[in-house]
């Protein structure tokens, strides 16, 4: 999720100029565009991202309904989807197959939900369509990015790998924003750059045990079948870790170009709708590949009518509830705590292999996913500390105003 909350001074450093911003709004806006670095970022509900359409601007405070109650929001959204993307893994179903029931649904929600607010589909100067465009393309390409790469890593190892996107994020905004890295910044970086090495575990810093071994003489060699089965893990390994660490840099990316847009009050509701469309598209395409290219038959032939099949596509609609937890989590809590609680994905994830599959992690693994923990941990309170400072300065000003009055 966005680890970057920029104080209202940085909207002059915008990538695209904007005109009469509202920092209450943006404040807003920028809540929501945190869920969208989830693993789908195409997911979001954003049901009341624009309340103050229609109360001519005016403010409107709604208190907690209990303390924690956002946190635990946050955590019930993270059981809720790697709970559900591990069980549809477990049915061995392909959950790029199984998505696309759910991808639907979610177009027609979103769908409706434009229509009934009216609001047009495509907005703006021809710079922001470009952005839309451009956001788009990149959405599709990190989903199939981060699914097809579930088809080469365990879920625990793909969930740390993805969430190096705070290394990305935490330097795009060093670098576009010009922020300055605080002592817990540099030593949340760190911490996340070697857990996931320790995660990826590359042979120049872990060497293979097992090796393949050719004897010279040809009539008495033999290959150990073993060891060929760990060098073709080996490889899907490499392609699964690839594939998770550039949809992490493509999110990290993705939420630049999310913020240019929502902040120049396009609705992150048709955001997320052209999202689903460029999703359900992909989907199609990857079906049209396999069909075509492959000669792979079985979704049209056999998968669509088992009923497996239709009860991972019902468990995959949990999903959906995971999102709209999130969501609630996001308009209660501050986005620092949020992004601190998003990384209890990766404690579900090894819980869920190691009490559930026969494949444990090893002792690198579960350091190097601590390591990622923690650095969440430190990025949340780091900007914990900065929304803090930030409220006691408006509680000044205020006060000042009211003592002038």
């Amino acid at each position: 999720m966005s680890v970057i909350e920029q104080d209202s001074n940085n909207q002059q450093r915008l990538l695209i100029p904007s005109s009469s911003i509202d920092n209450d709004r943006v404040a807003k806006t920028r809540r929501s565009s945190s869920i969208a670095t989830m693993l789908e970022p195409v997911l979001l509900i954003a049901a009341a991202e624009e309340e103050d359409d229609d109360n001519n601007g005016e403010t409107i405070t709604t208190s907690k309904p209990f303390a924690l109650s956002g946190i635990l929001y946050g955590l019930l959204g993270s059981f809720l989807y790697v709970t559900a993307t591990f069980i549809v893994k477990e049915l061995e179903f392909d959950l790029l197959d199984v998505l696309v029931v759910r991808v639907i649904v979610q177009l027609f929600l979103f769908l409706a939900f434009v229509m009934y607010r009216r609001y047009a589909v495509l907005v703006g100067s021809s710079k922001e369509k470009w952005l839309q465009f451009i956001l788009c393309i990149l959405t599709g390409i990190a989903f199939l990015g981060f699914f097809i790469g579930f088809r080469y890593l365990p879920l625990p190892d793909l969930t740390t790998l993805s969430f190096s996107r705070l290394i990305w994020t935490v330097l795009f905004g060093l670098l576009i924003y010009k922020e300055k890295p605080t002592i817990m910044i540099l030593l949340s970086v760190c911490f996340t750059f070697i857990g996931v090495i320790f995660v990826a575990q590359p042979t120049f810093i872990f060497p293979q045990k097992n090796e393949m071994k050719i004897a010279l003489n040809i009539t008495t060699a033999t290959l150990n079948e073993t060891n060929v089965d760990n060098m073709h893990s080996y490889s899907n390994r490499v392609i699964g870790i690839s594939l998770a660490l550039m949809s992490g840099l493509i999110f990290a990316f993705n939420i630049l170009i999310f913020k240019q847009l929502i902040t120049l009050k396009i609705k992150p509701s048709v955001l997320i709708l052209q999202h689903s469309l460029v999703v359900l598209l992909c989907l199609i395409l990857n079906h049209f590949y396999k069909y075509f290219f492959l000669n792979d038959i079985t979704f049209f032939t056999l998968t669509i009518f088992q009923w497996k099949y239709w009860l991972a596509g019902l468990i995959s609609m949990g999903q959906t509830l995971a999102v709209i937890a999130g969501n609630c989590a996001i308009k209660r809590e501050p986005p620092s705590i949020v992004t601190i609680v998003s990384s209890v994905d990766i404690i579900y994830a090894i819980t869920l292999q190691n009490l559930f599959t026969q494949k444990k992690s090893n002792l690198w693994v579960l350091l190097g996913s601590t390591l990622v923990v923690s650095s969440v941990v430190l990025i949340g309170l780091d900007k914990f500390m900065e929304e803090r400072k930030i409220k006691k300065k408006k509680l000044k000003m205020v006060t000042v105003l009211k003592t002038e009055k």
